[in-house]
């Protein structure tokens, strides 16, 4: 290069402007991973803080969505049965209850009109004569999710083989979860289980109580003379636990019994 020669030198191109949503800090965080001389631990630290960030905005976005969708979700019709059934095949009548599968032709269309999806998992319940334990998650395209669990004995009907037992208890699990979940109300609520202002336990409970009843070969004629009713599903709220522990300490006692004559 010759003395005096007029030499222009190209800067290099300029990085194209990151786009940067309204409180977010990207652009701050690129321009300092760009600086080789960068201070990694205050990177991490606003790497961290924009993760807050996102979370908070993903969580307002949640609770504004189902803010809408709780105001057009309607009250939930119960057009399924469940037959009550002495062991000695008598009719005790029935008691009506959501089928999920009519919960979510309701909820469904709604859910997608905001954003919304629910999955369910579950796993084998531990003790209590097994069962599952049946999880739900509220899932919002933003991100923000919400749970919500139900341990529930095995439906054991009448007529129902382990296979389809388990079906039925998913499908319970299924539904008492959405309506944990999306706050939804049954259409009759107000006078489910309600008699003369007393309140009785749910068929759930019902189906446990008398699991325990067949496996302990109880007399039930004796055990609701003990809680002063004309049939299980007549025991009060209150009475669930200590009739379910009486049941299940008798079953203890059998149990070890039975282990010490072998």
């Amino acid at each position: 290069m010759s003395e005096g020669t007029a030499v222009a030198l190209a800067e290099p191109a300029a990085a194209p402007a990151v786009a940067e949503a309204p409180g977010t800090l990207l652009a701050a965080i690129v321009g300092m991973a760009k600086d080789p001389a960068v201070n990694i631990p205050a990177l991490q630290a606003l790497m961290a803080m924009q993760e807050r960030l996102e979370e908070r905005a993903a969580k307002r976005e949640f609770i504004a969505a189902f803010a809408r969708l709780s105001a057009d979700l309607p009250r939930v019709k119960k057009g399924g049965t469940i037959p009550l059934v002495t062991k000695d095949g008598k009719d005790k009548g029935s008691i009506a209850f959501a089928k999920w599968e009519d919960m979510d032709k309701v909820i469904r269309p709604l859910m997608v009109r905001e954003g919304f999806t629910l999955s369910f998992d579950s796993v084998v319940r531990p003790g209590d004569g097994g069962g599952l334990i049946v999880t739900g998650t509220l899932m919002h395209r933003d991100g923000h999710t919400r749970t919500a669990s139900m341990p529930l004995p095995l439906d054991t009907g009448p007529g129902r083989n382990n296979l389809q037992a388990g079906g039925s208890t998913l499908s319970y699990g299924k539904r008492y979860c959405a309506e944990m979940l999306l706050n939804i109300v049954r259409e009759g609520d107000d006078d489910d289980g309600k008699l003369g202002g007393k309140r009785f336990i749910t068929a759930e409970q019902v189906a446990e109580l008398r699991k325990y009843l067949d496996a302990t070969k109880s007399d039930d004629a004796a055990f609701l003379q003990h809680f002063e009713v004309a049939r299980v599903e007549n025991i009060e709220v209150a009475a669930y636990a200590p009739a379910r522990n009486m049941l299940l300490a008798k079953l203890d006692r059998q149990s070890r019994t039975k282990r010490e004559d072998q």
